[in-house]
Order: structure tokens, then C-alpha cells, then sequence
């Protein structure tokens, strides 16, 4: 992880800090961006929940199907996104209309997306 950029560095240092057992899972991009690929648990679709930096300052977290990206703000928000949606506290929603892609967010388990007409 030593190719890391310096805000990918504060992102993995956070990350494994917490995570420990994620460092098998975190690779660097030739560009010094970071990924953590953390595959879900068995009878999940998620696929896997990955973590990463994109040009050095956004930090994103997703999915494995499509459209399920969201940014965080900083590590301490990434963090926070992390425990509530391993404690299935929240959720990703993907919002179509018809078969395009309107938009993604994260909701409270429960609560309902608010929808334009046709979505």
C-alpha cells in the first residue's frame, strides 16, 4: 500500500484501523487510488462492499450490483455508512425511471425513497 496517494493512505489507515481483517482485501490502483473489495456474506446479493478513492480526493463506497455507489464526505462518514449498513440499519436505494438510472441514496430501514412521477 505504500503506492497509495496521501488521501488514500488516511482512507486505508482509517479503514484497516477498524477493519483489520480488510487489509486482504485492499489493492492500489496504478494511479495510487485504493479499493477494498470486502466480499459479502453468504445468501447476500450484494456481491461485495468496496471502498475507494477515485483521483485522490473522492472517497466512494458500493455495491457490487449496478448503480449502487454513494459518496461519503469524509472516513468518519465512510465509517458510520459502513456499521449501519453491516448492522442492516440502512440501505442503498436505486431509483429507475423506466430502465434508466435516476439516482441513488441511502434510507433508514423501512423508509421509503421519495419518487418523482413515472420512477
Amino acid at each position: 500500500m505504500d503506492s497509495l496517494n496521501p488521501f488514500a493512505k488516511q482512507v486505508w489507515s482509517v479503514l484497516v484501523a477498524e477493519y483489520p481483517e480488510w487489509t486482504e482485501y485492499s489493492t492500489a490502483s496504478e494511479e495510487g487510488d485504493l479499493e477494498v473489495a470486502v466480499p459479502a456474506p453468504s445468501g447476500s446479493n450484494a456481491g461485495h462492499l468496496v471502498v475507494f478513492t477515485v483521483k485522490g480526493r473522492n472517497l466512494w463506497l458500493r455495491f457490487s450490483p449496478p448503480n449502487m455507489c454513494y459518496p461519503a464526505d469524509d472516513e468518519m462518514e465512510m465509517l458510520k455508512i459502513v456499521r449501519l449498513l453491516q448492522m442492516e440499519e440502512i440501505l442503498f436505494a436505486v431509483t429507475l425511471q423506466g430502465d434508466e438510472w435516476a439516482g441513488t441514496t441511502i434510507l433508514k430501514k423501512g423508509e421509503l425513497p421519495q419518487l418523482e412521477p413515472d420512477q
